[in-house]
């Protein structure tokens, strides 16, 4: 994960924490940070158990890098 993508998870946390819509941008930036850190090339989507599970991925990553 860059420091671009850390800063972003760090300042979006509530996209993480919380049950919101989704900007195309933000779910855009939210699969490219997930492609990024496994090296699949998923596609951004409207499935909602798909995003979460994107969303876990993410947040159990950047916790781990930031040891919060």
């Amino acid at each position: 994960m860059t420091q671009e993508q850390l800063d972003f998870v760090r300042d979006n946390m509530n996209l993480f924490t919380t049950s919101i819509r989704f900007t195309q941008e933000q779910t855009t930036t939210i699969y490219s940070i997930y492609n990024a850190i496994t090296g699949e090339q998923k596609r951004p989507t409207s499935c909602g158990r798909c995003v979460s599970n994107t969303l876990k991925r993410i947040l159990f990553e950047y916790n781990k890098l930031t040891n919060d």
